[in-house]
């Protein structure tokens, strides 16, 4: 077993390093598994929201740029590519 800490997502950084190398610009989420979630969370629920009728799939379309953009994930394969393990 290592000597790190474990949280819900993933391992606290014990160095400076450790931390500057997962530090994000995004300060409202700031932990790039969150964001990872989160993002997964409103791309799901897009087809739903259309086939609902709640929206166009041009009007979910933008709406799911626009997540994109806030969460600093431009697309959800990116950003599972990008988060560090």
């Amino acid at each position: 077993m290592n000597d790190k800490q474990r949280t819900a997502f993933g391992e606290v950084p014990r160095t400076r390093a450790e931390a500057r190398a997962t530090q994000t610009p995004n300060r409202w989420i700031p932990s790039p598994a969150a964001r990872l979630w989160l993002f997964r969370a409103i791309a799901a629920a897009g087809p739903l929201v259309v086939f609902y009728g709640l929206a166009t799939a041009e009007e979910v379309a933008l709406w799911l740029g626009l997540g994109a953009t806030i969460l600093g994930t431009p697309a959800a394969s990116l950003a599972a590519a990008n988060v560090p393990r």
